[in-house]
């Protein structure tokens, strides 16, 4: 017996955009800059939606580790909020694509990466495929975050 899968076509669904707030963007920028030369990890809060992920907060997660090639948390350590929604790291290197390493703890709904020199424009969004998301960084007056 054969299955065939069904071809993933963007007609059939549109493809979530990530929204992050300007404070959240601000937090992981500042925070991957206190990290340098080692990789900063956080956890995303915010929401899910048909459309879009909205990410409105981040948490410092309990007894993270944190090297120049690794950063990570244990899972089990985390206290229960259903608002977690996913990650974001740095890579104190110059590319801001997922590694295998990433995509095999990959943890919610989406993955923010942050790349060498941490400013707007070397964030990234992707999904648990290593599929880059369309990121849009909110202004600080946009009344979505609420």
């Amino acid at each position: 017996m054969l299955f065939f899968r069904k071809k993933n076509d963007d007609k059939q669904r549109p493809r979530k955009e990530v929204l992050l707030s300007r404070k959240s963007a601000d937090g992981i920028i500042t925070y991957a800059k206190t990290w340098h030369p080692y990789e900063g990890i956080l956890i995303l809060k915010g929401k899910s939606r048909k459309a879009d992920i909205t990410i409105d907060g981040l948490v410092v997660p309990p007894f993270s580790s944190h090297g120049p090639y690794y950063s990570g948390f244990p899972v089990y350590d985390l206290p229960f909020d259903l608002s977690y929604i996913g990650t974001a790291h740095s890579h104190p290197g110059s590319s801001n694509n997922p590694s295998l390493e990433d995509l095999n703890n990959y943890f919610g709904l989406v993955s923010i990466i942050i790349n060498y020199p941490y400013d707007d424009t070397t964030i990234a969004a992707f999904d648990r495929n290593g599929e880059r998301f369309t990121l849009r960084i909110l202004p600080s007056d946009d009344k979505r975050t609420s």
